[in-house]
């Protein structure tokens, strides 16, 4: 029932302002509300590894916009998203995958000056991988949920938060979430080298009790003028792990990644 609720959700929001509109046009390029940096959720592409731990996460995964609805000073943008978000080994040279989650959904973006503002509707399944050599059983996770985010961003700040309302949830927990964070960038360190950037994102949802998962980066920007490009970091994450089969375990790690912001 939820997909189409979300679906007449979305008819209705945008429908009379693409008759009204100034402008409207098909497929545009990137998205209004920038994939936020330090979010371990959001759907893109790269590598990451710990640096003291027997483990490689890598993503794969991105955005497709369907059309862009303009109107004085405000511009609403809709499409899809979806990723694979996985766990592997470290171990000789076939990195044995342990599980993997997949992540499919629909999106709303709006900007309006400094603001932007996403509404999304996801669907998550997660799944161990024929590489996992543990003890613990599989388990059953799939969820779908409704997110609602906002920023404002003055260069060279950008300050987010959200809120994620589940629908449907197997195991039933992780039924809601607050989200909130930040994004500082520097002024190219000299002409046409990277931006040096610190990013933070804070989640706190009831998993079992309540539970804080706290991620942050610090790097380098290679990113042309539409801010897509490569982003070498460093990563800290405490809390619970990010993986549906893993989601009651505790995880805390450093890393260094590699990520391809299209």
């Amino acid at each position: 029932m939820a997909l189409p609720f979300f679906l007449a959700l979305l008819f209705c929001l945008t429908f009379p302002y693409s008759i009204f509109a100034a402008e409207w046009r098909f497929a545009p390029e990137g998205r209004l509300f920038r994939p936020l940096l330090a979010d371990p959720g959001e759907a893109r592409l790269g590598i990451f590894t710990y640096l003291k731990e027997n483990r490689i996460e890598g993503m794969i995964g991105g955005a497709w916009e369907a059309f862009e609805t303009t109107w004085p000073s405000t511009r609403l943008r809709t499409g899809i998203h979806a990723g694979v978000f996985t766990l592997l080994r470290k171990t000789g040279a076939t990195f044995p995958l342990e599980t993997a989650d997949f992540l499919f959904g629909l999106h709303t973006d709006l900007s309006r000056g400094r603001f932007t503002g996403r509404f999304e509707f996801s669907h998550v399944s997660a799944h161990l991988a024929d590489g996992y050599k543990g003890p613990r059983p599989p388990i059953t996770y799939s969820r779908e949920f409704f997110t609602l985010q906002g920023s404002y961003e003055r260069s060279p700040v950008r300050l987010y938060a959200g809120i994620r309302l589940s629908n449907h949830a197997i195991p039933n927990v992780r039924r809601w979430g607050l989200q909130s964070g930040g994004e500082l960038m520097s002024r190219p360190l000299r002409k046409n080298l990277p931006h040096v950037y610190t990013a933070f994102d804070v989640r706190v949802f009831d998993d079992g009790g309540i539970t804080a998962n706290c991620t942050a980066q610090v790097g380098f920007l290679f990113h042309n003028p539409r801010r897509a490009g490569l982003r070498l970091a460093l990563l800290l994450h405490t809390g619970k792990s990010e993986h549906g089969q893993f989601h009651r375990l505790p995880n805390r790690y450093a890393g260094v990644g590699f990520f391809f912001d299209l």
